[in-house]
């Protein structure tokens, strides 16, 4: 269903509605992330998700559980306004579009032999049928699912790659002290010894730059790209069980309870396949995982799929899964909130 909302106005709301749910789940993103940041290590030193969240609940205040939240939430709300904003406008002309040339739909009868179908009237020229709906051919004004598809992926690498130097940077806060956490803590005076303080989000932004110029700020460019089609998958999918699973009288307005579980499953479902892509994304804006070859060259995604596998087999690609999976299980259910409120 085609929003009335003018795309400023639709752009908006998603990304509050988005950068809300985010705040919400926070916490778990940043055990999430710190999960895949440890694919580089043995199976043995990495934790799950419960281990890790109750190593962060131990070890960190409060405020620590929400470190880079600042670049999280910036991140999220202009990339959800550039996406909805750039789709709905795209959409929109497609609309326009397709209003302005009409499809043809074959109706498989072999109907009329000039061209595209359409039959001479049979009452000679500038007559008219007394049964023209037989004669004159059906359109539709709606765009193709293929169209759909690229007009998704087209505000997906825009929005993804605005914003790209920003998510690394967050990539960056979130486990800034994750080796830190690996060494034996001293105790002084009851309290932890000094840690190194936190950088803002300009002074990591600015120490990425100087250490790796503007390829370390678009770090995880390259899965990025095939990480657009995530939430147009998810939406087929979910059509798909729409379709599939639920009555006709239920499909238009299914119950809240019915539309969260199809939600979290579509989203799991979209999310397994691409997910060793969201594992590399994140160790190459990690900055810790360089993916050099041998020789010192960059290795490409498929160099990095195959280094992980041969550094801890196929389960390695997974590492993290169930913090991603959970994190969008509970995202959805605030999500819905969200938009209830």
């Amino acid at each position: 269903m085609e929003s009335t909302l003018p795309p400023l106005l639709q752009a908006t709301s998603g990304a509050l509605g988005s950068a809300v749910g985010n705040a919400i789940v926070y916490p778990l993103d940043l055990a999430t992330t710190r999960m895949q940041n440890n694919a580089r290590r043995p199976h043995y030193q990495r934790l799950n998700l419960r281990d890790t969240l109750a190593h962060l609940l131990v070890r960190k205040s409060p405020l620590e559980l929400f470190s880079g939240i600042e670049a999280d939430t910036l991140s999220t709300l202009l990339s959800n306004f550039l996406y909805f904003y750039t789709y709905t406008n795209l959409q929109r002309g497609l609309h326009i579009y397709h209003s302005r040339h009409p499809t043809i739909i074959s109706n498989g009868q072999g109907i009329g032999s000039g061209a595209g179908g359409i039959a001479p009237s049979p009452a000679g020229i500038g007559g008219l049928s007394s049964k023209a709906s037989e004669v004159l051919p059906k359109t539709s004004t709606k765009p193709h699912g293929w169209e759909e598809l690229i007009v998704g992926m087209i505000a997906g690498i825009i929005s993804k790659g605005i914003v790209l130097p920003i998510s690394t940077v967050c990539v960056r806060q979130q486990i800034e002290d994750d080796d830190e956490d690996d060494e034996e803590e001293q105790i002084v005076n009851g309290s932890l010894s000094s840690k190194k303080r936190r950088m803002s989000l300009l002074e990591t932004l600015q120490t990425i730059n100087r250490e790796s110029g503007i390829q370390g700020l678009f770090s995880g460019l390259g899965p990025t790209i095939p990480l657009t089609l995530l939430p147009s998958l998810t939406l087929y999918i979910h059509s798909v069980l729409v379709r599939t699973l639920l009555p006709a009288r239920h499909r238009v307005h299914p119950p809240a309870a019915i539309t969260f579980i199809l939600a979290a499953l579509s989203n799991a479902l979209a999310t397994i396949p691409l997910y060793p892509l969201v594992l590399i994304k994140v160790l190459n804006q990690s900055g810790k995982d360089k993916g050099k070859g041998r020789q010192g060259q960059e290795l490409g995604m498929l160099g990095m799929l195959v280094k992980i596998i041969k550094r801890g087999g196929i389960r390695t690609l997974y590492t993290g899964l169930e913090g991603q999976l959970v994190k969008g299980l509970v995202q959805q259910g605030v999500m819905m909130l969200v938009k209830q409120r």
